[in-house]
């Protein structure tokens, strides 16, 4: 049972949280049912949601401060997001070393991916910003996807923080199967080094005699077999060839 000290904290909290659910503006009401239906979080001060949508290109123009502006919870959510993504990578790939995980991780938390992201959860459509060329709208809602975290982070804690990240964020937002393949893409940079240094490089990928669901792929770098990979998938089959010729050729 609760001490009554910890039961009136609560009820404060609770009513404190239903007067200002009544009291919300229509762009605050749109916001809590946008929290509420794509994070997992209900506000409890919802003007940290409005300060993390707030972009700098509409303060200063008497309305708002600078203070007003994002760019503090910005700062906060980089450091959230990239905190719960390592832990998430740290659980679900124990095989991987930490320069591999680096680099899924960095696939994650760029710009670009943080920028569909923004746009697949319809937080593009809640912004408050000037927003001009395509590529400013990528940066901005990525910025402003940081900042919604830091808000998360400022009314809710870490642990709602960290929830609505694993299961909101990741496993609908986040396509990890196409993140790895393209933070792993051995064969793409093989080409890459080839191209560069004028080398003829040859992938050649065929069935094994004894069994048709197996593929074995040989790489040959100007005339000389480098390296093989054998997998059940032919595009596997070429991105293990072509990491073990990164390791050789020290690509």
């Amino acid at each position: 049972m609760l001490p009554s000290s910890s039961k009136s904290v609560k009820a404060k909290i609770l009513l404190s949280s239903l007067f200002n659910s009544r009291n919300f503006s229509p762009r605050q009401k749109r916001l809590n049912d946008y929290l509420r239906s794509n994070w997992g979080v209900a506000a409890l001060d919802i003007t940290w949601y409005e300060k993390a949508l707030r972009h700098k290109s509409v303060v200063g123009s008497g309305k708002y401060d600078h203070a007003d502006c994002n760019e503090r919870l910005e700062l906060l959510g980089d450091s959230v997001l990239d905190t719960v993504i390592t832990e998430y990578l740290f659980k679900k790939y124990p095989e991987n070393n930490e320069g591999e995980l680096t680099k899924i991780r960095a696939r994650i938390v760029n710009r670009q991916t943080l920028g569909a992201v923004g746009k697949a959860s319809g937080l593009h459509e809640v912004i408050e910003a000037r927003i001009g060329n395509e590529d400013s709208m990528d940066k901005i809602v990525g910025n402003a996807l940081e900042a919604w975290l830091g808000a998360i982070y400022i009314d809710k804690g870490f642990d709602v923080t960290k929830n609505s990240i694993d299961k909101f964020l990741i496993p609908r937002y986040i396509n990890m199967e196409q993140i790895i393949e393209q933070a792993f893409d051995f064969k793409s940079k093989l080409i890459e080094w080839t191209q560069q240094r004028k080398l003829v490089l040859n992938f050649d990928t065929t069935n094994t005699p004894n069994d048709e669901s197996l593929f074995v792929c040989s790489i040959i770098v100007n005339q000389e077999l480098i390296a093989r990979g054998k997998e059940r998938s032919k595009k596997k089959a070429e991105q293990i060839a072509a990491r073990e010729a990164c390791v050789k050729l020290k690509v």
